[in-house]
């Protein structure tokens, strides 16, 4: 499978990174840089391959997940899985230097 380097913007990163997050609501433009220089490291480093695919196709390039499930050969809910798993590891990624901030 050919590796499809994604460059995060304020467009693109905010669909992955702060969908969730912002727990205080406040718009810290620092924080929100440093935080998506992290989880993008953390993108290439902590998921396994698929569960970047799934997540970049997903997020980024915004097909449902039937459609990644239908190119990959894989069933939807695997999909699912690979996505949600993957989310997870980022929260928890996020969420130590959140804590640790």
């Amino acid at each position: 499978m050919k590796t499809k380097i994604i460059h995060l913007n304020n467009k693109n990163a905010n669909k992955i990174f702060f969908r969730d997050y912002s727990a205080d609501r406040t718009d810290n433009a620092e924080k929100i840089k440093i935080m998506k220089e992290i989880l993008s490291k953390a993108i290439s480093s902590e998921l396994t391959q698929m569960q970047r695919v799934c997540l970049i196709e997903h997020y980024i390039n915004e097909k449902k997940q039937k459609q990644i499930a239908e190119e990959l050969g894989l069933n939807a809910s695997t999909v699912s899985r690979h996505i949600a798993s993957a989310r997870r590891k980022l929260q928890n990624i996020a969420s130590y230097y959140l804590n640790t901030a």
